[in-house]
């Protein structure tokens, strides 16, 4: 369900369980594969509210209208894998066609190629723009954001605050205003948090890397990103095989970045 699984969930997480909004949000979690059908009208029974709480909840979500909210929920209404084009395969599906062995073998593949061919130079000049930068800031979307959540939490172990949210409309606002103190570090598979809301019907372009006046950091597979102006470091991987281990990799990478870190700086509570 994309972006809007993710900003009911997020609602979720930050409103009160007695509050209506939580409320609201978790039936409608709840009937996520069936929002398409579900009249205003028949959402508001289902709520125990009126249909002026349900519109007024949409628009908090950031829809222009219940039509709009239903739309979106329609458009994402269709099994989504986490792919960059057609010739790409999600871990899941991949297993089921050729079985456990043989997915392993490509894990540990990508996984050699993550610790033995990923650019050293590029690791250590993260590390130390990490730890220079007075505001770090991790983005991403589904699996993205989990890595960008994981690094937040990793990073604490050094006493270096990473600032994320899983809240799609706050990391646009924040990448819009950020300033030249900040380092932002985008977790993307495909490179195209970047350019576009990829989970937003059409996929409509994005233009806050354009206003933002932070430095820019990018971990992705696809390594035609190098040469995007709007990237000031790119840090890519490549896989053996079509499927998509970034889900797996990112945690890896993650503690790779953390011996890096941690060789040049030390361990806080050893000092």
């Amino acid at each position: 369900m994309g972006t809007l699984y993710t900003r009911l969930s997020s609602i979720t997480g930050e409103m009160s369980p007695e509050s209506i909004e939580y409320h609201i949000a978790r039936v409608m979690l709840e009937h996520i594969h069936q929002l398409n059908n579900i009249s205003i009208g028949a959402m508001a029974d289902l709520c125990s509210v009126s249909k002026s709480t349900i519109s007024k909840f949409v628009k908090q979500l950031g829809f222009e209208d219940y039509k709009e909210f239903k739309a979106e929920a329609y458009s994402r209404g269709k099994r989504e894998v986490y792919i960059k084009d057609l010739n790409t395969i999600n871990i899941t599906d991949y297993i089921l066609q050729k079985g456990t062995e043989e997915y392993l073998d490509v894990l540990f593949s990508d996984i050699r190629y993550l610790f033995f061919n990923t650019d050293s130079k590029k690791i250590d000049h993260l590390v130390t723009l990490i730890h220079d930068y007075e505001e770090v800031a991790a983005f991403g979307e589904g699996y993205s954001e989990t890595a960008a959540l994981n690094f937040q939490h990793k990073m604490s172990f050094y006493q270096k605050f990473i600032y994320t949210t899983t809240n799609d409309r706050k990391q646009v606002e924040y990448i819009s205003h950020a300033k030249e103190n900040t380092l932002l570090l985008i977790f993307s598979n495909s490179g195209r948090y970047i350019s576009e809301y990829t989970h937003l019907t059409d996929a409509p372009s994005k233009k806050c890397f354009e206003e933002t006046k932070a430095k820019v950091v990018l971990f992705t597979s696809n390594r035609e990103m190098e040469k995007d102006p709007r990237v000031d470091l790119c840090i890519d991987w490549k896989y053996k095989d079509l499927v998509q281990n970034h889900p797996v990799l990112y945690q890896l990478l993650i503690e790779r970045i953390a011996i890096a870190y941690q060789n040049k700086y030390g361990f806080p509570m050893e000092k």
